[in-house]
């Protein structure tokens, strides 16, 4: 009554046979998904087998990548190893820190690469080295890129990219905050999140971190 949604059976589309589950379609709809055409024999792709197909070729090497062929031709004495891949096939490349800045301008600057925005940046305890993971996309263009900067605990230090991508400044602060990164040339390197009287040894998302507060005793309402 009055225009409210109804229960029907669509007709299988290609590829679907058997699936008779209901799809609820309102009666001014009805004429528009008719009109609609239905996908040719053969095209439709089960969105769990993609997914699943994707997720089996994750952390495989991107033989041909254009990006990381790139960056070994204009490193040739980088070694960008271990060079793997995303879920859905967008490289992940490793540089060494003493280098980092000199690639990361490259990525920047590089016609055929133009990596231009820097959407994250964050740091990883892996308990007996840090790590610094950068996501790099292309305003004029829908290629990614994945950078991983490795450094000891006993000198966490990596070059700041603020001048690569102002971007930077902030999540570089929050790595420096969470971590204890120190990020050389940044023009404010301070906390961001934790208060300024936090102790100098004290990074919260370290593994080894301890939480040196007074335990609060727990206080129930009366009910």
């Amino acid at each position: 009554m009055g225009g409210r949604p109804v229960a029907e059976r669509s007709e299988a589309a290609p590829g679907q046979a058997g699936d008779d589950r209901p799809i609820h379609i309102h009666q001014d709809d009805k004429p528009l998904l008719e009109a609609l055409p239905l996908p040719a024999e053969g095209t439709f792709v089960d969105p769990k087998a993609k997914k699943k197909a994707a997720a089996e070729g994750a952390g495989e090497e991107p033989a041909t990548d254009p990006v990381v062929a790139r960056l070994r031709e204009a490193f040739p004495d980088v070694d960008f190893e271990p060079v793997a891949a995303t879920a859905d096939g967008c490289p992940i490349v490793t540089v060494p820190v003493d280098r980092w800045l000199e690639v990361a301008r490259f990525l920047r600057d590089d016609p055929q690469l133009g990596f231009d925005y820097l959407s994250d940046l964050c740091g990883v305890d892996y308990k007996d080295a840090l790590q610094v993971v950068y996501q790099l996309r292309g305003v004029g263009h829908r290629r990614r890129l994945t950078v991983k900067v490795n450094v000891g605990k006993d000198h966490p230090e990596v070059p700041s990219v603020v001048e690569v991508w102002p971007g930077a400044g902030w999540h570089e602060r929050e790595a420096f905050d969470m971590f204890g990164i120190r990020f050389r040339g940044h023009p404010d390197l301070r906390r961001i999140l934790m208060p300024p009287w936090t102790p100098d040894d004290v990074f919260p998302l370290r593994k080894d971190f301890v939480d040196r507060r007074p335990k609060r005793e727990r206080k129930v309402r009366p009910r």
